[in-house]
């Protein structure tokens, strides 16, 4: 079931600090890690689950953090690994508010740049990224908590946004 709230940012970041401490300790302090999704933009509703990307250098390089990333006791996703990408929860059942969420995805991929250019998108944008907590609110509304379901369309209006959030960061790298 979706449930969502109007997160603290300061909390979270300060949640993320420390889950990026442990990675940096785990995988190595030359790694790139990023705080992404909700609770990564203030003002902005969701579930409060911390989303964490790290960056793997290569295929060698991303095997060997998910192996450490795993280790560590997160949950891997066997329905989203592939190459380039691998989802971890903090829990194997459904998560909630207070869990964290990481990444692993191989840097220079679009999937990996996409994750930067929407939270950055979103941080330059306050108005999309109010839309983008309306949306979400909207569904809910709607009795859209199933999470599948508020997952699959949630997910067309991500896409959109991340379209344009490629637009945004190609005209910014223009000037």
């Amino acid at each position: 079931m979706v449930e969502l709230k109007n997160q603290n940012f300061e909390e979270n970041k300060a949640k993320y600090n420390a889950v990026k401490d442990r990675l940096l300790e785990l995988l190595g302090g030359d790694v790139c890690v990023d705080h992404v999704g909700s609770t990564a933009i203030p003002d902005i509703c969701g579930k409060n689950i911390i989303d964490v990307l790290v960056g793997a250098e290569n295929q060698n390089d991303f095997q060997n953090k998910l192996d450490l990333i795993a280790g560590e006791g997160y949950f891997a996703s066997q329905n989203s690994k592939n190459e380039i990408y691998q989802f971890f929860a903090s829990r194997q059942g459904e998560t909630g508010e207070g869990d964290v969420h990481i990444h692993l995805v191989v840097k220079g991929t679009d999937r990996y740049e996409d994750f930067l250019k929407l939270r950055d998108f979103l941080l330059a944008c306050p108005k999309e990224a109010e839309a983008y907590s309306n949306h979400k609110k909207e569904l809910i509304g709607l009795g859209v908590t199933d999470r599948k379901e508020y997952r699959r369309i949630k997910s067309e209006y991500v896409s959109a946004m991340i379209d344009r959030a490629r637009v945004f960061a190609e005209e910014k790298e223009m000037k």
